[in-house]
């Protein structure tokens, strides 16, 4: 189903957080943004909006260089105690990082990569604690997956998706060979997710060849695995594009890659073009080229693409979780947002892969009904059967 929508209507309010959502700002920027402070009738609004958004430390970073005479001193108070907060957890996931190399890769030799994240923060933020970080991300071969959970457990890392997984070896290996993401809680309290794959067919990204590409970074003590430079920055254009730039912490991290040493604008490009993402990455740097200029606009564009991506983008970014999936229920594929980022091809192998992950068992329907390694493609005939007994549990029970 093809995305239509209409130009959204931008607050003050909301328009100074979205200048203010890059790294540093250039003297028209900063100009800009200060005549947008004396114009702010709700300085709550930008305080909340910006908690949200996963940016108040950049916001709060340049309100102070700004020192705008309209924000009441006890909203900067206010954001300065927030920020401390969100510091301490942004450091904690940090050093979570390091340990996770530490005590359960590095042992075992697993070769992974991190991505997103604390590594992203560590690597093209001068304030690396500015970035706000959910969880951590690490992909792993899914043939290493088993031990590697087993390791997580034994270590006090808790299951949290799926929440009952049980350490042992057979339930183990079900969800390293049917899940594609594993979700524990650290004994740090921090979500950590393990990836085989970071997409949903695997035909955008390869696992191997991506952890292949992986390069060194200090992250405290420990030197873990990134993404180069180049591949990261075709990642975030593809993986935030799926969630229509919903977080702006987003367009903070496009800001900070493209202003590190590292960059080099031909290398992404090639990049792109490898994983057939040019569209994609060309049309997100326009975007965040005219969301960074003091005189934008949201009017209509003659590229129709970056047209479609604005306004779906600029709606994402003040909406609500219901929204977003309202909108991710009428992407090309899950993979994509729009037509446009990709080809005839892969939708048809995502009509048919999609179709076969039906036959897919999940690990509710192992405890239901577990069954060795070797008899573990039965459940693609059980499945059906299962699926009537939760119906008739259901019934039932109301």
């Amino acid at each position: 189903m093809a995305l239509t929508s209409r130009s959204p209507v931008l607050s003050t309010e909301f328009r100074l957080i979205l200048l203010l959502s890059r790294l540093v700002l250039d003297d028209a920027q900063a100009s800009a943004a200060w005549k947008l402070c004396n114009e702010v009738n709700d300085w709550e609004a930008v305080r909340h909006t910006a908690m949200d958004r996963f940016i108040l430390p950049v916001v709060y970073r340049h309100l102070r260089h700004l020192e705008p005479s309209s924000l009441p001193a006890e909203q900067l108070v206010l954001i300065k105690h927030q920020v401390m907060a969100l510091y301490r957890h942004d450091l904690n996931v940090i050093a979570n990082l390091a340990e996770i190399h530490e005590q359960l890769l590095l042992p075992l030799q697993v070769p992974y990569v991190t991505f997103k994240g604390p590594s992203l923060a560590v690597c093209y933020y001068d304030e690396p604690a500015m970035r706000f970080s959910r969880d951590i991300d690490i992909l792993v071969p899914r043939e290493r997956m088993a031990e590697l959970l087993a390791r997580a457990l034994a270590a006090g890392y808790t299951p949290l998706v799926p929440q009952d997984l049980g350490n042992d070896p057979v339930s183990l290996a079900f969800v390293a060979r049917y899940q594609k993401v594993i979700t524990l809680l650290s004994p740090r309290d921090i979500v950590i997710e393990f990836h085989s794959q970071i997409d949903n067919i695997g035909t955008v990204y390869d696992t191997r060849a991506l952890i292949a590409r992986a390069e060194p970074a200090r992250v405290g003590s420990a030197e873990v695995s990134v993404l180069p430079t180049d591949e990261l920055f075709v990642y975030i254009c593809w993986h935030h594009t799926k969630h229509f730039w919903s977080h702006l912490h987003w367009l903070v991290d496009l800001d900070a890659i493209q202003r590190h040493p590292s960059f080099d604008r031909q290398k992404a490009y090639a990049c792109a073009e490898r994983h057939g993402l040019t569209a994609t990455v060309e049309v997100c740097v326009k975007m965040a080229e005219l969301l960074g200029s003091p005189e934008f606009e949201p009017h209509d564009n003659q590229d129709e693409r970056l047209n479609a991506l604005l306004k779906f983008s600029l709606e994402a970014m003040q909406g609500d979780v219901l929204f977003e999936h309202h909108l991710a229920s009428k992407k090309a594929t899950p993979d994509y947002a729009f037509h446009w980022q990709t080809d005839r091809r892969h939708r048809l192998s995502w009509k048919l892969l999609g179709w076969l992950r039906r036959f897919r068992p999940s690990y509710a329907e192992y405890r239901v009904r577990p069954l060795p390694s070797g008899w573990q493609w039965l459940y693609c005939f059980l499945r059906p059967l299962l699926a009537c007994r939760r119906r008739l549990i259901n019934h039932d029970a109301d």
